[in-house]
């Protein structure tokens, strides 16, 4: 049969039963309905939440354009940053853990905007279902799903990065599943898998939990790319189809992800913590930093620090004089002694005259002695073997010394900035950082050369003939008190994006790497096994749970817990649905994929990796997956129940919620006996002052 003339039918069948304006309506009450839930009493705690204490200073930190050393990607803390920014804070405020927020900070409305994410998951929740061809009352009982869970409605009225995290995982998931019914047209289908690769772009920039999500949507890309295989689809379309999804899906999101950084970039122009971890290029622009001030051009007499830019693994290695037994020998090491100072001059008598002298510059092609200042010795070489001479510091004493000390300056790059004075655009002169240069031996005419292997020893190798990046130095700081210290780097060194960005992903890798609960004392409170997750076993105290002894008040607690009702029916679903599956399986004889399986795929996806790994782990963790849960439950739910039992499953729900609603909204520790109540499990610590928290340790 001809494609063309089944492809219309297939679009027919899979529109949905609701008409548009209808469903714009219902978008738009439930949109209000999760802004009355979400924005009700945002007040609450006045004080520092949980992870507002991090996220909340960093937001601060962009404001004041300081470095900022993370985790997660910067994403979910440029919106912090906004949401402050329209808040009117000046970023003085410094978030401290359990502290009360001032008067002149509008906490409030930090709060409501970052809840814009947690609202908007509850319409993109109906429509996501409306995708799967669920029944109206179904979608609408997925969105209460999302609505009225205790968890979901309490990290979302925070300011944390988790609610941006899982409305962009709602999003993704329903750009995903409206793939399927783009077939019939090339242009929504380029639509849509743009939507899908931008939605997740935005997610893996809040977080790399995000890469759980973009795993799953390359899982059901190659199930319907399958399934499309086994239609009367033909070729032509079926791989235009691949094309366009496997760009959307991989390069698009690359490209969000990295566009992200470049804005990240653009507010880092000031001295943080941790960009000591960065390249010393990109440290160089950063105003406050040890590497920013300095003069722009190397010249006679000034104390300098050599370091390698290209070998590993000793890279930004300094060049250093070592003691060893009977000689003192050069080699290049990455700890930062006395012995790293090396002083260059023109003639050996101009040594220590040069305060009173004009300044000169080093040029390429110039005659120098480099001598060790810790050492009082000068760079020369020693005896000779394997094509290659021994470099040594030695006696200070022209006689001794002679023309042995000298050294012949040969730039190999250099770097012209696009303003800048005369002396900073001469490309024969030495820059801190920009110029790269070797050394070669005046007497013998060998060069510089840096061994990466065996303690990186430094020799002078007489093979000439071709360049190595062994041989080139930088000169990585120079103090000169005649040119003092008033000079900025800022534009005069080449800094490469894509060489800052590698470098920043390798630093989120070792500080995740690092996220390890060793100690127990500061961890145990907190932190939760993910086995814990689905049946709810150990929610989490969120806020201070102790009386504040100066002011003797009884600070507003939150407790972050999910609706009972709803965490244990799909926790049970999702462990019973592999027997289901295997069951079926068995009795069609044959695997046969199904929407049941794709959402059970995103729950699996986004819950097991965490038993894999040896990071600390929190209950909110498993937010995402349980909002894969949750369109399964519904899901299922619209095949099994009648419309009756869909209602009386919609108000059990509203119920179980509004009788947690302490834990989500906040209640003054005056009394622990009203929650007696609500303590349904025995490992829940909801109920009892008598349980021992370091608040100042976290």
């Amino acid at each position: 049969m001809n494609a063309k003339r089944k492809l219309p039918v297939y679009k027919a069948c899979l529109a949905t039963a609701v008409p548009q304006r209808q469903q714009a309506l219902v978008c738009l009450l439930l949109t209000i309905a999760a802004a009355v839930v979400r924005l009700w009493h945002i007040e609450t705690p006045n004080r520092v939440t949980w992870d507002e204490s991090h996220f909340g200073r960093m937001g601060a930190m962009y404001l004041n354009h300081t470095f900022i050393r993370d985790v997660h990607p910067p994403l979910g803390k440029l919106m912090i940053a906004l949401a402050q920014h329209w808040a009117g804070h000046n970023g003085t405020f410094t978030f401290p853990s359990g502290s009360l927020y001032p008067e002149w900070v509008d906490y409030m409305w930090m709060r409501a905007y970052m809840s814009i994410f947690g609202i908007s998951m509850v319409p993109v929740a109906y429509l996501t279902c409306q995708k799967l061809q669920m029944s109206f009352e179904a979608s609408i009982l997925a969105a209460l799903f999302v609505l009225l869970d205790n968890a979901l409605c309490l990290m979302t009225r925070i300011v944390t990065l988790d609610s941006a995290l899982l409305a962009f995982t709602a999003i993704s998931v329903y750009f995903v599943l409206s793939i399927r019914v783009s077939w019939y047209s090339l242009q929504s289908s380029i639509i849509l898998c743009l939507s899908a690769g931008i939605s997740l772009g935005l997610l893996i920039s809040v977080k790399w939990a995000g890469l759980l999500t973009v795993g799953w949507a390359g899982a059901y890309m190659l199930y319907i790319t399958i399934y499309e295989l086994r239609t009367c689809l033909s070729l032509r379309i079926i791989l235009k189809q691949i094309v366009i999804r496997a760009f959307s899906l991989t390069l698009v999101p690359v490209l969000v992800y990295m566009s992200v950084f470049k804005v990240h970039y653009m507010f880092q122009t000031r001295q943080g913590y941790g960009e000591h971890e960065m390249p010393i290029q990109w440290q160089a622009q950063i105003a406050g930093n040890r590497y920013h001030h300095q003069p722009g051009s190397v010249a006679y007499g000034a104390a300098v620090k050599l370091w390698t830019d290209q070998i590993q693994p000793i890279k930004n290695a300094l060049l250093q004089s070592t003691r060893r037994p009977g000689i003192q020998t050069v080699d290049c090491q990455k700890v930062i002694t006395g012995a790293n100072w090396w002083t260059i001059h023109r003639q050996w008598d101009h040594i220590g005259l040069y305060q009173n002298k004009t300044v000169e510059y080093v040029h390429s092609g110039d005659h120098v002695y480099i001598c060790n200042d810790l050492a009082n010795k000068a760079l020369t070489v020693g005896n000779y073997s394997d094509n290659s001479y021994q470099v040594l510091v030695a006696d200070n004493s022209h006689d001794n010394l002679g023309y042995s000390g000298k050294w012949i300056v040969e730039i190999q790059q250099n770097f012209i900035p696009a303003t800048g004075s005369p002396t900073d655009n001469n490309t024969r002169l030495i820059h801190p950082i920009s110029t790269a240069f070797r050394l070669r031996h005046a007497q013998t005419h060998c060069i510089l050369t840096i061994d990466p292997q065996n303690h990186a020893p430094v020799k002078c190798v007489l093979d000439t003939t071709r360049h190595s990046k062994y041989q080139e130095l930088r000169v990585e700081f120079n103090v000169d008190l005649r040119l003092g210290f008033n000079n900025s780097l800022t534009g005069k060194v080449p800094t490469h994006f894509t060489t800052n960005f590698i470098a920043q992903q390798k630093v989120m890798a070792k500080i995740n790497s690092d996220l390890v609960a060793v100690d127990s004392d500061l961890y145990d409170f907190k932190a939760s096994m993910p086995w814990e997750w689905p049946f709810l076993t150990n929610p989490m105290r969120t806020s201070r749970w102790d009386t504040d002894i100066e002011e003797q008040t009884h600070p507003i607690a939150v407790y972050e817990i999910g609706n009972p009702l709803l965490w244990w029916l799909s926790a049970l679903y999702c462990m019973l649905s592999p027997i289901r599956f295997l069951w079926q399986s068995c009795i069609n004889k044959r695997i046969k994929a199904t929407m049941s399986m794709c959402l059970w795929l995103g729950w699996a996806m986004h819950y097991f990796p965490y038993f894999f790994m040896s990071r600390v782990t929190y209950l909110h963790h498993y937010l995402p997956a349980l909002y894969f849960a949750f369109l399964l439950l519904a899901y299922e739910i619209d095949k099994l129940c009648s419309r009756k039992g869909i209602y009386v499953l919609g108000i059990a729900t509203a119920i179980v919620f509004w009788q947690f609603r302490k834990c989500t909204y906040g209640w003054e520790q005056q009394s622990f006996s009203d929650l007696g109540n609500l303590r349904w499990l025995s490992s829940w610590n909801i109920a009892g002052s008598d349980y021992d928290m370091d608040f100042n340790g976290f």
